[in-house]
């Protein structure tokens, strides 16, 4: 976050909980007013809000490009399964063309999608971070009955202007958290 600082300046996690996405869309745009960047600020909740309504960046999902590479990889593994084997193992089947092209269409459009498919689950799960490979992910147990949990991180010795600030859009609790960002 804020580079290697140590002591009064060493980042700190908070999780401000909310109940109305109004009050959640105040407390960003106060955290933003403050000079926290959006990549300091993270959403969680029961309920899937749009970015938009929480006055979020949208954030770009890598998942298609995931499903472009699969499905090139499972085109190219068609062709050199329809078109290789033959060429590998010749057999001759009274004068008929040892490549036909019609039939290739099936076995061609069956892999790519394959290969599609299986990128697309390999994505969404590379892109959700499921399991989390580093250490435990910031949470709040009220996400899972209703509320909404703006998690975010500031230096030091700017918490408690941030608490104070954050205490007039109206939330539940303010406390630390411990965890890392998505």
């Amino acid at each position: 976050m804020y580079g290697g600082y140590q002591g009064r300046y060493a980042p700190k996690t908070f999780v401000a909980l909310y109940h109305e996405p109004d009050d959640a869309a105040r407390a960003i745009d106060v955290l933003r007013e403050i000079g926290i960047e959006d990549r300091f600020i993270q959403v969680q909740s029961g309920v899937p809000y749009r970015a938009e309504f929480l006055g979020r960046p949208e954030r770009p999902s890598g998942v298609p490009k995931y499903a472009m590479v699969g499905a090139f990889v499972g085109f190219l593994a068609a062709l050199g399964l329809y078109y290789g084997t033959p060429l590998l193992y010749p057999i001759r089947v009274g004068g008929k063309p040892l490549l036909a092209v019609p039939p290739s269409f099936i076995v061609l459009f069956e892999l790519t999608m394959l290969g599609m498919l299986i990128a697309t689950f390999l994505g969404v799960f590379v892109e959700s971070l499921l399991p989390p490979v580093f250490g435990k992910r910031v949470y709040h147990p009220e996400v899972s009955d209703g509320a909404i949990a703006v998690f975010f991180q500031v230096p030091a010795h700017l918490a408690e202007r941030v608490k104070q600030a954050l205490a007039a859009t109206g939330p539940s609790e303010i406390a630390p958290a411990e965890g890392t960002f998505l």
